[in-house]
């Protein structure tokens, strides 16, 4: 029996979001969170690859999949099934991984963050599932949606990343410790969004916004730069009212914070998952306002 184990990290977007994809630069930041895999190869003459998925070690997903044919046999959730029956089928034609002479194959992989948070649950499973089979990363991720690919630039990196897709992604990995680290905060706002689906909603009104391609490009180039919070909390304003009036809805600040004495700026897909704040003040007051709205995470 052999085993090999794999890992990859999750991500916020703090600038970029929607002109990632008309090749703006954006910036974003690894997480501490990520999703592990390990794939194990058995002797049992079952000829079946069984997948087992786990959320903070809690069950939450288990199919077994044919191993020359990869039809589904059974599973506890299809639509998940079939997700990764699309992803070992493009890892069968481009690799040699799945061809072998394996009698089966046990895969269990363990998100360390609940999925719901749009972390990065699709790309830290594509870069393992890459890890494992030694294909591209980025050729799976755009097999299987549009995405920009700075998600898996984020799996595979310990820095933050200054991210930008022309002909081909470039990735710039930086530090960023600025003074003020300590008054940049991230809250949920508890309102999953499907990031594929925001970014083919708002296509149409960003294709062609050449001038704001450029903007948001200097905006990610300045705001990793800043010296003082207040120069960064001016960068996160202009970027806001460009995204705002670009996909015509409301800032996040206007429509829920109003009365919130800093910043509030939408990270990926706008509407839900997480927000980025800074404040000045102290860290109790930011704590006791967002709780006062229901949030605590």
């Amino acid at each position: 029996m052999i085993s090999n184990e794999y890992y990859s990290q999750g991500k916020l977007l703090i600038t970029g979001e929607y002109f990632v994809l008309e090749g703006s630069l954006a910036f974003a930041v690894p997480l501490k969170l990520g999703q592990n895999m390990l794939v194990t190869y058995l002797n049992d003459n079952t000829g079946e690859l069984i997948w087992e998925t786990t959320i903070k070690k809690e069950f939450w997903f288990r199919a077994i999949y044919d191993l020359n044919s990869l039809e589904i046999k059974e599973t506890s959730e299809l639509n998940t099934a079939f997700y990764l029956q699309k992803l070992l089928h493009i890892i069968k034609n481009k690799s040699e991984i799945l061809s072998k002479k394996k009698l089966s194959i046990q895969i269990n992989t363990n998100l360390e963050f609940p999925i719901e948070w749009g972390l990065g649950s699709s790309s830290s499973l594509i870069s393992n599932l890459a890890y494992w089979s030694d294909t591209d990363p980025y050729m799976l991720l755009f097999e299987m949606s549009k995405g920009s690919g700075y998600d898996i630039a984020c799996a595979r990196s310990k820095n933050p990343v200054l991210y930008q897709v022309k002909c081909k992604p470039t990735i710039t990995k930086i530090n960023f410790y600025p003074e003020f680290l300590d008054n940049i905060y991230f809250v949920y706002l508890g309102k999953k969004q499907d990031s594929l689906t925001s970014v083919q909603q708002n296509w149409n009104k960003i294709k062609g916004k050449k001038k704001e391609v450029v903007k948001i490009t200097e905006i990610s180039q300045s705001i990793v730069q800043s010296k003082t919070l207040n120069e960064f909390e001016n960068y996160i304003i202009d970027h806001e009212t460009i995204i705002s009036k670009s996909i015509n809805e409301p800032t996040v600040k206007s429509r829920f914070f109003s009365d919130f004495n800093g910043t509030v700026k939408s990270l990926g897909a706008w509407g839900g998952d997480f927000v980025m704040v800074t404040y000045e003040g102290e860290q109790s007051d930011v704590l006791q306002y967002f709780k006062n709205k229901g949030l605590k995470t």
